[in-house]
């Protein structure tokens, strides 16, 4: 059963290597995903594990391929907040794991952030992306399991301190909410169908 829904962008944290900068262009290699499985909240769907696929045919590679931006804290108000870029055509998935160089800038407004990447003390990345499909599964004893089959990566940032797993959906400055398909499998959809017809039947039954 495939139904669709609306969801704003999400973040999920990725991870800096500050041993791979490379003086001589001013990059730095980043694994902007591990696909590992994160817990979430919402008011629209309640608490869930949500897990990333990460593979050639789940995640969309063009707007990091292209040059996506490399943000301090997913500030997307002003060009101050650019600190660097992805090198176009590195973004690439490889053993369930996103890689990509970013090359950083050497604005003046920018030297005192790229300086804390370069030496290690910034270390912690988070990636911003749109869910366009997922695939949920109801789970007996767990919450539910929502599988991003198909998503799209935005933007990397910098961040201080990695979003806790249940915060990541913000309210207050998300770039409006997109439309994204939901496959539910047919055991869940069966087993929603037997207890909505027991309930009807226990009504029936009550008015009679």
């Amino acid at each position: 059963m495939t139904s669709v829904i609306h969801l704003p962008k999400m973040h999920r944290d990725a991870e800096l290597r500050a041993a791979s900068y490379d003086e001589t262009d001013n990059t730095i290699e980043v694994i902007w995903t591990t696909g590992a499985t994160g817990r979430r909240v919402t008011w629209m769907e309640g608490e869930f594990d949500e897990e990333l696929v990460v593979d050639q045919r789940s995640v969309r590679l063009d707007r990091l391929n292209s040059g996506a931006p490399f943000l301090d804290t997913h500030q997307r108000w002003g060009l101050d907040a650019v600190i660097g870029s992805v090198v176009p055509g590195t973004a690439r998935v490889e053993g369930g794991r996103g890689f990509c160089r970013v090359m950083l800038s050497k604005a003046d407004g920018a030297a005192d952030r790229v300086a804390r990447i370069v030496e290690g003390t910034v270390k912690n990345i988070s990636v911003g992306y749109r869910i366009w499909a997922v695939e949920k599964k109801e789970r007996d004893g767990a919450v539910p399991l929502h599988r991003v089959i198909d998503w799209e990566p935005w933007e990397i940032s910098a961040v201080p301190v990695p979003f806790d797993a249940g915060a990541q959906i913000r309210s207050g400055d998300q770039d409006g909410l997109f439309t994204c398909r939901v496959d539910r499998a047919l055991a869940d959809v069966n087993a929603t169908r037997r207890i909505r017809m027991a309930m009807q039947q226990r009504q029936y039954q009550l008015v009679g």
